[in-house]
């Protein structure tokens, strides 16, 4: 991998690291209100747009600055950016099957314990790519 392309992978572990550990770690803090939460933003059609169009900037400013499948890091960066666009236009375009998601999700049981379980790994592990591994030469 280049040193360019290495600097942008740990810039963008440096941001999307911690922010993955904090929302992972309030999912789980508060994951019976998830419950209520979620399905009442998303049954709130404004906010639901606005919320699509800001979740849409961030995954295409997150794709143009990193689209790299060189390292594992890389790759789940790449993934979270295209998975962020994809929710972006969801929530834009089809709100509705996103929130029958989110129901049968919820409804599974733990489904919000397991999101948050599963953010704060790869946000711990993306926090320490960022700021802690020793850059590749």
């Amino acid at each position: 991998m280049t040193e360019s392309k290495t600097a942008t992978t740990r810039f963008c572990a440096r941001v999307i690291g911690p922010l993955m550990i904090i929302v992972g770690a309030v999912v789980l803090a508060r994951f019976n209100d998830m419950a209520l939460l979620i399905p009442g933003i998303l049954g709130d059609g404004p906010l639901t747009f606005i919320t699509g169009v800001f979740t849409l900037i961030c995954g295409i400013v997150l794709f143009a600055a990193h689209h790299h499948w060189n390292s594992a890091s890389a790759i789940a960066i790449t993934l979270l950016a295209l998975l962020t666009i994809v929710r972006g236009v969801t929530l834009l375009f089809a709100p509705s099957f996103l929130t029958g998601l989110v129901h049968t999700f919820l409804n599974l049981g733990p489904g919000a314990l397991i999101a948050g379980a599963i953010a704060l790994i790869i946000g711990t592990w993306l926090s320490f790519v960022g700021w802690f591994a020793k850059p590749r030469a």
